[in-house]
């Protein structure tokens, strides 16, 4: 189990300049540095060449006195490439990048065992490529200690002080200088196996094993259809749901809106996947209020749009070294097959049922809270209301960390291609903070699991407020919206009431209605 509320930890004064004191160190006093290999992903070990096994461990300890870590990252998602004992209990670590790509690192993951207790280690990932990161507002690395788990059902946790990230002096092949994550950590149980994550990790077997539980689920299964939407470079296959209440008769069928929703285009950006679990266990559940989304959508679902960069470990592109998500515009059907396919999925979905809405979903590494990005120019437009209704329904969503523009770095993502190509007003991105929320009741708490799959309940909820025929919330927030841009409210889509009520949560019909099960 993780931890529900987890606090940020904010750089104490004067880290920054102490980090900084120690790597000059390392160049005035190069004599005290051990700059030992002990992991390598990739070249063969001179310390156990004689292991039988298919992955040995790439150090052995010499003696019970040998208190050198092991490290391990080849496994579904890791992506250490390298580990250096630059001090007896200071370690630099190397991250492996994107295929074909030397400048897309953030994501990690690997294990370290042979552990002590009453030891501080430090470790410092020195590949980083961003200028800034949430590390330095108050966003901890991630843990998940295997003895922990066994002894007290523990799960996934923030750990780790005197957390910095900077700048540091090694130089890039074509311009600028990488980064460093530094962190210092001590360890609960001696020779204990603990991993380390950027985010609570969702790997492609995670999803394999989620979807199996609903397919075989005797009332889920009802409830949706799981294809196969194509295979990837690397013959991984991408799957897409259809959820819809398939008992009806063929007429209604034809005559429901469509919704597409995807995620994981980015691999690396875990949380993503967390609140899609949080819309797929919304829409397939028992409630009154699934059913009524059923009734009134069919929902194409792409959980996963790349497995290959999931698999492996990468943090944003694909197989070919690619952002998948700057492919939409011209997606290859071999190089881009997910992207391929899944415009192909909206083009035939267009042309049988009208189309309501797009939705990718991602993490985000510099911005805290969660928001959406969409598409409009217009102070005032229609395409703002549905992040409204979305605010209305969940208190970690923030309205004021939206944007509307549309950048040229953006023009080939599948928000701006969606909205301008297949003309699909309700185009958006939802946007979930790495680190957590700076407003509401989760202020300065990171966002766990239950956040991410809860804000994917409140996206089902937003939705139900557009199946209610009285529109109670959808007027409400036009209302605000003319509020927010008096001077533009002539061009609210619908004639707007003099009267100058905010939204509440609550407010409509459907929120007083229990949710029921559905027999």
């Amino acid at each position: 189990q993780t931890q529900v509320y987890e606090p940020l930890c904010m750089p104490r004064a004067n880290l920054l300049e102490e980090c900084r004191r120690r790597m000059n160190e390392r160049t005035t006093h190069p004599e005290n540095l051990m700059n030992r290999i002990v992991f390598d992903s990739i070249e063969p070990s001179p310390y156990n060449q004689e292991a039988e096994e298919e992955y040995p461990p790439y150090y052995v300890p010499k003696s019970p006195s040998d208190y050198t870590l092991v490290f391990e990252s080849r496994f579904e998602s890791g992506n250490l490439r390298r580990a250096v004992q630059v001090y007896e209990f200071e370690y630099d670590l190397i991250l492996k990048p994107d295929n074909n790509s030397r400048c897309t690192t953030q994501w990690y993951y690997f294990s370290v065992s042979n552990v002590q207790t009453g030891r501080m280690y430090r470790f410092n990932i020195i590949n980083m490529i961003k200028p800034d990161s949430l590390y330095n507002y108050g966003m901890r690395p991630l843990m998940y200690s295997v003895n922990d788990a066994m002894l007290h059902n523990r799960g996934w946790v923030r750990c780790g002080s005197d957390i910095c990230y900077f700048q540091n002096n090694i130089e890039r092949k074509n311009s600028g200088f990488y980064y460093t994550l530094s962190f210092s950590i001590n360890f609960n149980h001696n020779y204990d196996t603990v991993f380390f994550a950027y985010c609570y990790p969702y790997t492609y077997s995670d999803l394999c094993s989620y979807l199996n539980k609903i397919t075989f689920d005797p009332l889920k299964k009802q409830r949706v259809l799981r294809e196969t939407l194509c295979e990837t470079v690397a013959g991984n296959p991408c799957e897409v749901l259809t959820i819809t209440n398939f008992a009806s008769d063929k007429e209604s069928i034809k005559n429901r809106k469509g919704v597409v929703l995807t995620s994981r285009v980015h691999p690396g950006e875990t949380n993503a996947s967390w609140m899609m679990q949080g819309v797929i266990d919304y829409l397939t559940g028992p409630t009154l209020d699934a059913k009524i989304l059923r009734d009134y959508f069919v929902f194409k679902i792409v959980p996963m749009l790349n497995p290959d960069g999931v698999i492996n470990g990468w943090y944003r592109c694909g197989i070919p070294g690619m952002d998948l998500n700057r492919c939409w515009i011209g997606p290859c059907s071999k190089q881009n097959a997910t992207i391929f396919h899944t415009k192909q999925l909206l083009k035939s979905f267009q042309e049988e049922r009208d189309v309501a809405m797009f939705v990718d979903f991602h993490g985000h590494s510099m911005k805290k809270n969660i928001f959406m990005y969409g598409c409009c120019g217009r102070p005032q437009a229609k395409e703002k209301v549905f992040p409204k209704l979305v605010e209305s329904c969940s208190e970690i969503f923030s309205f004021k960390g939206c944007d509307f523009g549309i950048q040229k770095a953006k023009e080939a993502t599948g928000r701006v291609v969606v909205y301008r190509e297949l003309g699909i007003l309700n185009s958006f991105t939802l946007e979930a903070s790495f680190c957590g929320a700076d407003f509401g009741p989760h202020c300065n708490f990171h966002f766990t699991p239950e956040h991410l799959i809860e804000m994917g309940h409140n996206f089902c909820d937003a939705l139900l407020e557009i199946c209610d025929p009285e529109q109670v919330k959808v007027k409400q927030a036009l209302e605000q919206l003319e509020i927010i841009n008096t001077e533009d409210s002539e061009e609210a889509p619908i004639e707007m009431k003099s009267s100058k009520k905010i939204m509440r949560k609550g407010s409509s019909k459907l929120d007083k209605r229990k949710k029921q099960l559905i027999k």
